[in-house]
């Protein structure tokens, strides 16, 4: 089961990837509002796409559980995380979501560029904090980042990668290092 905390554009994006595949998504925000906004926004998805009449709509939406409620992630094996890129914000998501969460559910954190050492710092259990960089739309493009801290363990990189891939992403493993790898290539390209 999949946690996402943020129901805007990214994170109904990769609710919508995920639901798509058969994941169950529990999508929480501050209020019930933002998180039914953001199931809305994958109800949209399923009306756009060719690919999925209203049955398979139904299905897709049946797999994600809106909710304000901190508490409904309490049985997730992976939360992402994809709220603002503020360090104060995503430490405050981190340590209220980690209190509920069992010891062996990890916690991702989508940035573009935030280092995961420092964001780690946040985390009681620093072994099963990780980055997954996700690019917008989220259901639409095809690599993710997936970046180690220093105290990262094996198991939680795995876990990260091989949910990637049951999105049907390329992952890419990176280190944690400024800009992480597409800001940096896509610096040099530009200058």
């Amino acid at each position: 089961k999949l946690g996402i905390l943020g129901a805007g554009v990214m994170g109904a994006g990769i609710a919508f990837n995920a639901s798509k595949v058969g994941v169950e998504v529990v999508l929480k925000d501050l209020t019930q509002e933002n998180a039914d906004k953001g199931k809305a926004y994958a109800a949209t998805a399923c009306e756009k796409s060719r690919s999925i009449d209203e049955a398979k709509g139904k299905e897709i939406l049946s797999r994600i559980h809106a909710t304000a409620s901190v508490e409904d992630l309490a049985d997730c094996d992976l939360v992402i995380e994809a709220v603002f890129e503020d360090r104060d914000v995503k430490a405050a998501v981190t340590k209220e979501t980690e209190a509920g969460l069992a010891d062996s559910a990890v916690f991702a954190t989508n940035t573009s560029a935030l280092p995961i050492t420092e964001l780690a710092e946040a985390s009681a259990r620093p072994d099963n904090f990780i980055g997954m960089h996700f690019f917008s739309p989220a259901e639409r493009m095809p690599l993710v980042e997936i970046i180690t801290g220093e105290k990262t363990a094996d198991e939680a990189l795995a876990k990260a990668f091989d949910f990637a891939q049951k999105l049907g992403k390329k992952p890419i493993v990176v280190k944690d290092s400024p800009g992480f790898f597409t800001t940096r290539v896509i610096g040099q390209t530009i200058t």
